[in-house]
């Protein structure tokens, strides 16, 4: 499946991505500040996509758990999600 390239957007201040999840593409957000909670420091708009790609494999999990419990629409990544994936 082709994914597009996860990207920053200004008018949500998160990143935007997408998640293979049992052969479906789902949408998916999250937020600079649930990056920087989960980086452990305050983060720039210009760091956002990078810190995503660096804990790329915790939050596509978060997103993966998500959609296998609640279903398939644009998921948005919650703070409790990562934290929980990095314990």
């Amino acid at each position: 499946m082709s994914h597009s390239v996860p990207y920053y957007a200004l008018d949500t201040d998160g990143v935007h991505f997408e998640v293979d999840v049992d052969e479906s593409i789902v949408q998916a957000y999250i937020s600079r500040d649930v990056l920087s909670a989960t980086v452990g420091r305050n983060m720039s708009a210009q760091d956002c996509v990078g810190a995503y790609l660096r804990y790329r494999e915790r939050i596509d999990a978060a997103v993966i758990r998500r959609v296998r419990a609640e279903g398939p629409e644009t998921v948005l990544v919650r703070e409790s999600e990562i934290r929980r994936s990095v314990e």
